[in-house]
């Protein structure tokens, strides 16, 4: 008896945990990339930094890190490099689309190995990098 107890017990423990991890949590609906349209020169190189907030379900928002899940790219690498703190450089003279991904349920995210799985939201912004 005290073996079934100790099953029961284990069960509502595990499913109170899983349902903390996600469940009735607010999701991403949105991401602005700020700012929307920058020019940097190649020539010395100067670092654009980029934002990006996150709008959710609920209507309330906030800025994102790399912590949430937040990844950045540059559509041309030859034109502008960005790293994960969201700040790009240009390499070369033309226009990037600057990208920030983040997955829309941020509560799934646990830093032991666990990918979080959760469909993806993007939002982009224009970089033209210039000769002078």
């Amino acid at each position: 008896m005290k073996f079934r107890a100790l099953q029961v017990l284990f069960i509502c423990a595990s499913a109170a945990t899983w349902m903390a991890c996600g469940a009735g949590h607010p999701t991403i609906t949105r991401l602005t990339v700020a700012p929307q349209m920058s020019s940097a020169p190649i020539s010395p190189p100067t670092d654009v930094q980029f934002t990006v907030t996150a709008t959710f379900n609920n209507n309330d928002s906030r800025e994102l890190t790399a912590a949430d899940g937040l990844t950045w790219t540059s559509s041309n690498a030859g034109v502008a490099t960005i790293g994960d703190n969201g700040s790009a450089t240009c390499r070369g003279v033309g226009p990037a689309t600057i990208t920030a991904q983040a997955p829309s349920e941020l509560n799934i995210t646990v830093n032991n190995g666990i990918d979080n799985t959760s469909p993806k939201v993007s939002g982009t912004a224009q970089l033209n990098c210039t000769a002078d």
